[in-house]
């Protein structure tokens, strides 16, 4: 399956937010255990992944508004997104990774080479009538 087939607000939620697999796990777990306040430690044990990072992508979700940081010590996050068309758009992307993991997962691994590329790009010469 190709990129286009996920919905449109998916692929902007992706495009904008998501920048590696990992990060995508943590927001599904966060996402299906939304009531619940989550610490980077119990993150890294639930998926098997350190907490330093658990701790880093949760912060950059915390960026975009999904996810909401305390202040408390240890730091603790819960799934809150700022809006509802970022709740829906959520729901999309846990939706699509169940129904097509691949396609989602081409579809980030796929981001960074279109930025290099277009950032190449810029670099390119190009004769006078080009």
């Amino acid at each position: 399956m190709r990129s286009n087939d996920l919905p449109e607000d998916v692929r902007r939620l992706i495009g904008d937010h998501i920048e590696s697999v990992e990060q995508l796990e943590i927001l599904l777990l966060l996402y299906q255990h939304r009531g619940r306040v989550w610490t980077a430690e119990t993150v890294a044990r639930e998926l098997r992944i350190a907490p330093i990072s658990a701790g880093e992508r949760m912060d950059d979700l915390v960026h975009s508004a999904i996810v909401a940081r305390g202040q408390g010590s240890p730091v603790e996050y819960r799934y809150a997104p700022e809006s509802q068309k970022l709740d829906v758009a959520v729901a999309g992307l846990a939706t699509a990774y169940s129904e097509r993991r691949v396609t989602v997962i081409n579809f980030i691994f796929s981001k960074p080479v279109d930025k290099i590329r277009t950032f190449a790009d810029a670099f390119r010469l190009r004769k006078d009538d080009e």
